[in-house]
């Protein structure tokens, strides 16, 4: 939205013969008063503003589309050394009683004398930054207010041992498994909270919120197997959750403990297949182990085809691998999910057979199915096994888990005549743990195991939002950005401009599973990070700039999509001189990605990829398969992206720079001349040119001028405004 000019400067600005001035304000000390200069002598609200600025000054300020960034460039002032209460003006600016230099610097618009400050117009502000001169004049350096500079987060940390307190935003999922009830923790929606301490009963790991144990509140702590790739929630012996953060452990933040013997119980699967076995004669094995989780749909199995003709046993096994799991596993347990299928040959007669599936792990005999041809049953269909208990065998293994699991199909041909084929189906394995660290038996390598844990991990939610009033979770990217201002630079919480469009366009339920919308966010941090770096992240993975305005506020700038679009000016020829038209750079274009997102918690890899293509352009600029091709890491967006664009850019990250990027745009550069038009400009503002034959001087490349622009840059001086200005919808 451009910027709202006051009433009577919105008039002096459609007169003719407009005489502007600028007036500055240099803020000392505490910031409540400053001293004035100007461009010419004048006086403002009683003040007068001695006309010793002898350059002709310019703000230029831009936003970076492809960044997702903004900036005012820095302005210089040159001023006169005139004398000032008895002295230099350069000794009033520095080592004088008034500290000018990082304190605010307002430059205002003055049209035609006006003499009340109320009509003039504020077109910038800054910090003073440098201060030089000679005998007869001063250099002023000014640079955009950043009030982010030099400040990190997290801040948070214990007071003895100076551990930073885990930040985080978004919502997050534990699981729920426990010895009593094991289930798979394939969930990995969690967060690393730091380990403080151990006790000699205890770890204590710190987290920023309080935890009460509610839904979304949880404040369990789950342990890492990274053999098996699964958070496994830690309980204490009775099979309870610690959810409950504590208050206790240090003054300065949260905190949750739970027991140091590691005490689990899960689900996991064999991590793979194991060399010494003759599983090369079963069909696809991997299908045993390739889903994460409970593979209920049947749709991919390891299979085994045996055959007889004539009195003789055969067998094959497949050998699986299964992942090393910490601590003494107190119980080992199975379940199979099989189907065992028996023909026999066309005129077989008198055929005399068994067909079983075996467990014979670690010289276990444990039958699972067999098939006897007077039992009348050929087909058992789909079935999962009854729990086989490998617990007798642990104590042999010094509590590990028994490696490998084996499986053997086994086909007996007893007599009769004709052939007799058995098929065996393995969809799944299941393999049940309960485990902890053994500190009776096993008390030092316990207690170095318990020490060299850095981290445990929590599914409870992130912070909640600090501008509203509301104590509502953080679920999305630009509400993190906006707490962030406001959590950790003081900024207002009075709404900032454009914040309900972008709030619209990124709460959207545009979700991708039913449950993540694609412009959700799942983010930590466990040591210090920059504010700034981390701002800007987020503005480009979710897709908007966040800027400072002229008057010092804050705006937030996305493109809508072109169906939303209204442009806050159009032009004719007689607004503009200098007019440019230029093509965006095919090095810019931006036509495929293969986007990576949702960062793993514990390791440096990511969950999710997608490849989004623009076919449509590749086609039409003759791009080759392995060109103009970016890799995204998304580090805390954790929506899917689309394939294609979509007609609503805002409908995910890909669609969005797809509409400004995935293909080559129009770019216009033009001095605006009638200040009518020109003095309310920003950048982020959306433009037209006028599209009635005779009102523009040429046509951009032959095509109309129907389209919308945004203002990318704009260099503002005394009675002129240039800007440049790229095609968007």
């Amino acid at each position: 939205m451009s910027l709202t000019l006051p009433a009577a400067y919105s008039s002096a600005s459609k007169l003719g013969n407009i005489q502007e001035n600028w007036i500055v304000q240099l803020y000392y000390d505490d910031g409540s008063s400053f001293t004035p200069i100007s461009l010419a002598d004048t006086t403002v609200d009683s003040v007068f503003y001695p006309g010793v600025i002898t350059n002709v000054p310019s703000v230029r300020s831009s936003i970076d589309l492809a960044k997702s960034t903004a900036k005012t460039g820095n302005i210089s002032l040159s001023v006169v050394n005139f004398q000032y209460k008895g002295d230099d003006f350069s000794a009033e600016l520095f080592l004088g009683t008034r500290k000018y230099i990082n304190r605010n610097v307002k430059i205002y618009s003055q049209l035609n004398g006006d003499s009340t400050l109320s009509n003039c117009l504020q077109i910038y502000q800054g910090r003073l930054i440098d201060i030089s001169h000679d005998d007869g004049s001063i250099t002023l350096q000014l640079t955009e207010q950043r009030p982010w500079d030099f400040i990190t987060v997290p801040q948070d940390k214990t007071t003895r041992t100076k551990v930073y307190y885990t930040l985080s935003y978004g919502d997050f999922s534990p699981n729920s498994s426990t010895r009593a009830s094991q289930a798979f923790c394939n969930e990995k929606k969690l967060y690393p909270a730091k380990v403080d301490k151990m006790s000699r009963t205890h770890l204590v790991a710190l987290q920023s919120r309080s935890l009460d144990g509610n839904s979304g509140n949880e404040g369990r702590l789950h342990y890492y197997e990274k053999n098996a790739d699964a958070f496994v929630p830690l309980t204490l012996s009775s099979n309870s959750y610690q959810d409950e953060s504590i208050d206790t452990h240090d003054a300065n933040g949260n905190a949750v403990r739970i027991d140091n013997d590691l005490y689990r119980g899960f689900v996991c699967k064999p991590s793979g297949l194991n060399d010494e076995g003759d599983s090369a004669y079963w069909n696809d094995p991997i299908n045993v182990y390739d889903v994460s989780g409970d593979d209920s749909s049947y749709s991919t199995y390891a299979r085994e085809t045996l055959a007889l003709s004539s009195n003789n046993t055969t067998t094959t096994s497949i050998w699986l691998d299964v992942p090393e799991i910490e601590g003494k596993i107190t119980s080992m347990k199975m379940k199979v999910r099989y189907r065992l299928d028996v023909d026999e040959s066309a005129g077989a007669s008198g055929l005399n057979y068994a067909a079983a599936l075996q467990n014979i792990t670690d010289g276990l005999s444990q039958t699972i199915i067999n098939i006897e041809e007077d039992s009348g049953t050929k087909d058992t269909g789909d079935v999962i096994s009854s729990l086989l208990d490998m617990d007798s065998q642990l104590s042999g293994n010094d509590y590990k888990l028994l490696n490998p699991v084996k499986l053997q199909s086994q086909l007996v041909y007893a007599g009769g005549s004709g052939t007799v084929t058995a098929n065996w189906y393995i969809y799944d394995v299941h393999i049940y743990i309960s485990s902890n660290l053994d500190f009776t038996g096993s008390r030092d390598a316990a207690t170095k195991t318990a020490n060299d844990i850095d981290h445990l991990y929590i599914g409870a939610n992130g912070l909640t939002e600090s501008y509203s009033g509301s104590s509502a979770s953080i679920s999305y990217g630009h509400e993190a950005h906006r707490d962030l201002l406001v959590r950790f630079l003081g900024y207002t919480t009075t709404t900032p401009e454009n914040w309900s469009a972008l709030n619209t366009d990124r709460t959207r339920n545009t979700a991708d599973d039913g449950d993540i919308a694609t412009w959700k966010i799942r983010w930590w941090a466990l040591e210090p990070v920059e504010l700034k770096k981390l701002l800007e992240q987020m503005q480009y993975e979710f897709g908007f700039i966040f800027k400072f305005r002229a008057d010092g506020t804050g705006s937030y700038v996305h493109i809508l999509q072109t169906s939303e679009l209204s442009a806050v000016q159009t032009f004719k020829k007689e607004d503009i001189a200098n007019l440019k038209i230029n093509n965006s750079s095919f090095s810019d274009l931006l036509t495929k990605m293969e986007i990576n997102y949702e960062k793993h918690p514990a390791e440096n890899r990511y969950l999710s990829s997608v490849t989004s293509t623009n076919s449509t352009a590749r086609t039409s600029w003759s791009i080759q398969a392995k060109e103009n091709i970016a890799d995204v890491n998304l580090d805390i967006n954790i929506g899917t992206p689309n394939t294609t664009g979509q007609s609503d850019p805002n409908a995910d990250f890909y669609s969005y720079y797809d509409n400004i990027f995935g293909d080559i745009k129009k770019i216009v550069s033009c001095d605006i001349v009638n200040p009518a038009v020109s003095y309310d400009l920003e950048t982020g503002d959306i433009i037209q040119f006028s599209n009635t034959a005779g009102e523009m001087p040429v046509e951009p490349f032959g095509d109309d001028w129907a389209d919308y622009y945004m203002i990318t840059n704009l260099n503002r001086s005394p009675g002129k405004v240039g800007i440049t200005a790229r095609e968007v919808g």
